[in-house]
């Protein structure tokens, strides 16, 4: 006991000579740790999952808890790890040339160069066993960026439009053409509130005779009293289904490599195929659910709803030099102007009524029209002003 005591007494003694400085980092090693900053990986991947930058270090948005080991960083995070890196969006003005292509191939850089080595291998064997099989095309070879870039083709507000020769000679060329540019169409909602207000005008005229006469004229004017749209194409589903329309002999529908097939087979000098898009909704419905939003502000007066549409066709026309010729703004206006539109117009409605309306693509909406209202139901009253 006498030893145990005098033990006892010893550490006591070395207790209290020890600096206070390291009594608070004792004290400060044996209380739990925080955990340590987030990293950009975890902030990246908390996005991803729906929740945001705030909720990274200790419980997330919606409440749940964030695991951080090591350093902060999960160990299958990053361009080393297991899990797949996050790629950022393409721009829009190159959105068709990644139509189909896959992402290691779209971000080349987000691969260690032996992975990269062993795909541009992969590619070069199917490219390689494509063109061995019999009636290969090149069409079937060729990545979405270089096929896109060996094609004569213009984009415009209504969509793509192309006269190149190797769609017209092409059929599976001329089929890849279609299906990459099926993308979906640029729609919007557009609302007008006007109304009618009549002027009267008093106008004062001389006759031959130098009496003068007044006279009393009355105009009616429309008045805008507010103009907006929304935008529809996000709710637009990326893809569209192509299809045919039937025959009216047989009432099936045409086979869309026959149609081709036709087209490219075709002489005709103004020839002309044309796919017409359209985005599957209740128009109607939407058109009713807006008027009475508007009308609830306390609107009285006129309420128009049209839905302005945009790349909303695919044209591929003739490489003839007779059809380029036709299709000049300089022959339009000299048409125009002697009256030859009158027998040119005619004969390119007929040359190009064999494939007019023959192929067609729908787009699905995936929010139904109440959804849509209500969604943009403040943005609407808002914006009503009279």
């Amino acid at each position: 006991m006498r030893t145990s005591s005098t033990d006892d007494a010893k550490a006591s003694a070395q207790n209290s000579t020890q600096p206070p400085a390291a009594v608070a980092d004792e004290e400060a090693s044996a209380a739990p740790l925080l955990p340590p900053p987030p990293s950009y990986d975890d902030v990246v991947i908390n996005i991803d999952n729906g929740g945001d930058a705030a909720g990274i270090g200790g419980s997330s948005s919606n409440g749940r808890a964030v695991a951080v080991s090591g350093h902060g960083r999960d160990p299958g995070v990053g361009p080393f790890g297991d899990a797949k890196p996050m790629v950022p969006p393409a721009p829009a003005h190159t959105a068709v040339a990644s139509v189909g292509r896959s992402e290691e191939e779209a971000h080349p850089l987000l691969l260690m160069p032996s992975e990269l080595n062993q795909i541009q291998e992969q590619q070069q064997q199917q490219q390689q066993s494509l063109q061995q099989q019999p009636g290969a095309s090149a069409a079937d070879t060729l990545s979405s960026r270089d096929f896109f870039a060996s094609l004569e083709y213009t984009r415009s507000a209504k969509g793509y439009t192309s006269s190149d020769a190797w769609l017209n000679t092409d059929v599976r060329a001329l089929k890849r053409f279609i299906s990459e540019c099926n993308e979906r169409p640029r729609v919007s909602v557009e609302v007008v509130g006007s109304h009618t207000e009549a002027r009267t005008e008093h106008t004062t005229t001389r006759t031959n005779d130098g009496q003068t006469r007044q006279e009393t004229t009355t105009r009616h004017d429309t008045v805008v009293d507010f103009k907006f749209a929304v935008e529809l194409t996000p709710y637009i589903h990326g893809r569209g289904t192509l299809y045919t329309a039937h025959s009216p002999g047989t009432g099936e529908p045409y086979d869309l490599d026959r149609l081709l097939a036709d087209y490219v087979g075709a002489s005709n000098m103004l020839k002309e195929i044309k796919v017409q898009k359209k985005a599957i909704w209740d128009y109607e419905l939407v058109r009713t659910e807006i008027k009475r939003l508007v009308k609830s502000t306390g609107y009285p007066h006129n309420v128009a709803v049209s839905f302005p549409m945009e790349n909303d066709a695919t044209v591929v026309r003739s490489s003839h030099t007779l059809g380029r010729a036709w299709r000049h703004p300089v022959t339009s206006f000299l048409c125009f102007i002697t009256c030859a539109c009158l027998v040119g117009w005619p004969l390119q409605y007929a040359a190009t009524r064999r494939w007019r309306n023959k192929i067609m693509s729908d787009f699905v909406v995936l929010s139904s029209p109440k959804d849509y209202v209500d969604r943009h139901a403040d943005f609407i009253r808002n914006q009503v002003t009279w």
